[in-house]
């Protein structure tokens, strides 16, 4: 593959340039504000690439071995999460001309936006409703009232029943932090209000995998069992009684073995009262996220829960999901102590998060 970039006083002459150059194969990849050190060169900065057509087969070839057959599988795919990606940020570049042609105001908070990471369909649509909404008041306050509108959040960890026991489970990717997360609510959202807690595991995936909970559940006081089916774990949760908070930690699976999650799966979204949260990395790529969350949604998860927010100078990729695939945002991951690490998702706390960081934002309501 073979990426550059490109500078010209808008965004539209810097793509001519590029596939002037490349050829009309080229995709866009990224466009933006210059920085200031290459601000001489131009105003904006577009990114784009050129991927070299495959050589075709020769016709008299052998039978493709299983791991050609995998590879061949593997840039099929990758080709095609470049070509949607390529579409998508060319529909940015029409959405950053559009507002170029609305304004320098209106432009600049394209830019702004775009600089925090959020998808650029969907700061077009954020952009739309404050052009039509009625001149009342500043556009700051337009764009503040537009972006809070569409965050969504939602603290509870499950719905609970009358008299009944409280239950969540954590799923997501390998490496999330879901055993961690999962102390730190046991903290904040049992030990704390006076509510006894107990943690189950049925990582039975990883080496040892449990044990990491066990230790947690050691320290904290609360009860723990590991589990090594979906059977012991139906049965395990039919023998909870009163208003416990119950805890479960489940393994990570992979792009590769995501099919043995399905019993799993199956037994969490089709069991009334589970709040089921799917926790990712505020720091992961745009198509690493949508990619994850995609395969996680035969869980069918109620929230969102994002981990690492200290570790990410944007959350617009996170937000971006979420408004997505209209799924709320539960907690936040802010650190690796135990329990002071996380904060509940609340909108005043998201808006600060996707707040362009070169603007001020006014005091809001949470």
């Amino acid at each position: 593959m073979r990426i550059k970039s490109f500078y010209a006083n808008t965004v539209e002459a810097a793509v001519a340039l590029a596939r002037r150059e490349l050829g009309a194969e080229a995709m866009l990849v990224e466009s933006r504000k210059a920085p200031l050190e290459a601000r001489h060169l131009g105003e904006y900065e577009v990114v784009c690439a050129v991927v070299p057509e495959a050589e075709p087969a020769p016709a008299a070839a052998e039978a493709p071995s299983a791991q050609e057959t995998r590879l061949a599988a593997e840039l099929a795919e990758m080709r095609h999460q470049l070509d949607m990606m390529g579409k998508t940020i060319t529909r940015s570049a029409w959405s950053g001309a559009r507002w170029s042609a609305a304004g320098p105001e209106m432009s600049d908070w394209h830019a702004a936006l775009m600089a925090e990471d959020m998808d650029g369909e969907l700061v077009d649509q954020i952009l739309g409703a404050v052009e039509r909404r009625s001149p009342e008041g500043t556009l700051q306050n337009s764009v503040a009232a537009e972006l809070e509108r569409r965050i969504q959040v939602n603290a509870a960890l499950a719905q609970t029943p009358t008299g009944g026991p409280q239950i969540a489970a954590l799923v997501g990717p390998p490496g999330a932090g879901k055993t961690t997360t999962l102390a730190k609510l046991a903290v904040t959202c049992g030990l704390a209000a006076r509510r006894p807690v107990r943690c189950f595991s049925i990582d039975d995936y990883r080496v040892a995998g449990a044990e990491q909970l066990r230790s947690y559940a050691t320290i904290l006081g609360t009860p723990f069992q590991a589990l090594e089916s979906v059977g012991a774990l139906a049965q395990a949760l039919a023998e909870q009684h009163g208003n416990a908070l119950i805890l479960i930690d489940t393994p990570g699976f992979g792009p590769h073995d995501i099919d043995r999650a399905a019993d799993l799966a199956g037994f969490l979204s089709s069991r009334p009262g589970i709040g089921t949260h799917l926790v990712l990395t505020a720091s992961m790529k745009s198509a690493d996220l949508t990619h994850v969350a995609e395969r996680y949604e035969i869980f069918r998860p109620s929230s969102l829960l994002f981990t690492r927010v200290d570790e990410t100078s944007s959350f617009g990729t996170a937000f971006s999901l979420s408004v997505r695939r209209a799924k709320p945002l539960s907690f936040l991951g802010t650190g690796q102590v135990i329990p002071d690490d996380i904060d509940t998702a609340t909108k005043a706390r998201i808006l600060s998060l996707i707040w362009p960081r070169t603007r001020p934002l006014a005091q809001r309501a949470a």
